[in-house]
C-alpha cells in the first residue's frame, strides 16, 4: 500500500473515528441531560407527594383531635346534666318532705304568688297530705281573698294550682310546675356550684 494511500486510510479512519466520538459524546451528553431531567422531575413529585401527604396528615390530624375534643366536650355535659338532675331530685325531695310550720309558710307563700296572678277570687287544689296546711294558709288570708279549697285532689309532690271561679284562669304553682319553670336558670347556677367556673 502506498504512503498516500495509507494517509488517506488513516485520515478517513480518524475522521470517522472523532466522528463516532463526537456522536458518542453527543449521546452521552444527551443522556444526561434526560437523566438530569427525570432526577428533577422525580424528586419535584416526591416532594410534591411528600407536601401533599403532609397536608392531608395534618388534616387528619385536626379531624381527629376536634372528634376528641368534641366527644370528651359531650361526655363532660351529660355528665353535668345528670348532676344538675340529680340535684333537682334531690332538692325536690326535700322541700317535699317538709312538715309543719316550714310547710305551711311554703304553702301560704305559694298561694300569694297565684293570688297576684289570677287575683284574689281562687279556688284551690293540692295533693290529700298537703289539705291540712293549705286549709291552714287559706285562713291567714281571712278578707284579703276569697279562697276555696276544691275536693278534687292532685297529683303533686307539693304546692298548689289555683283557677279562677269560672275556670277560665289557671295557675300551676306546684313544686313540679314552679322546678321547670325556673330549671333553666337553676341548671345554670348548679352547674357553675358542679364546676366551679365564675
Amino acid at each position: 500500500m502506498s504512503k498516500a494511500a495509507s494517509d488517506t486510510l488513516e485520515k478517513v479512519s480518524g475522521e470517522f473515528e472523532a466522528e463516532v466520538l463526537a456522536g458518542l459524546e453527543a449521546g452521552r451528553s444527551e443522556t444526561l441531560a434526560k437523566i438530569e431531567a427525570v432526577r428533577k422531575e422525580t424528586a419535584e413529585a416526591v416532594a410534591k407527594i411528600l407536601e401533599t401527604g403532609e397536608k392531608q396528615a395534618e388534616s387528619v390530624k385536626r379531624q381527629i383531635i376536634g372528634a376528641a375534643e368534641l366527644d370528651a366536650r359531650n361526655a363532660q355535659l351529660r355528665s353535668l346534666e345528670r348532676a344538675v338532675n340529680e340535684a333537682f331530685e334531690l332538692a325536690t325531695r326535700q322541700v317535699s318532705s317538709e312538715s309543719g310550720p316550714s310547710q305551711e309558710k311554703a304553702l301560704t307563700s305559694l298561694i300569694q304568688e297565684g293570688v297576684d296572678v289570677i287575683g284574689s277570687r281562687a279556688k284551690l287544689k293540692c295533693a290529700t297530705k298537703d289539705r291540712r296546711a293549705v286549709s291552714s294558709a287559706i285562713r291567714k288570708f281571712g278578707s284579703k281573698a276569697k279562697l276555696s279549697l276544691d275536693d278534687e285532689e292532685i297529683d303533686t309532690m307539693g304546692g298548689v294550682v289555683l283557677t279562677t271561679p269560672d275556670g277560665s284562669v289557671r295557675f300551676d304553682n306546684t313544686f313540679e310546675a314552679r322546678l321547670e319553670r325556673m330549671r333553666p336558670t337553676l341548671r345554670k347556677e348548679v352547674a357553675t356550684i358542679l364546676t366551679g367556673a365564675p
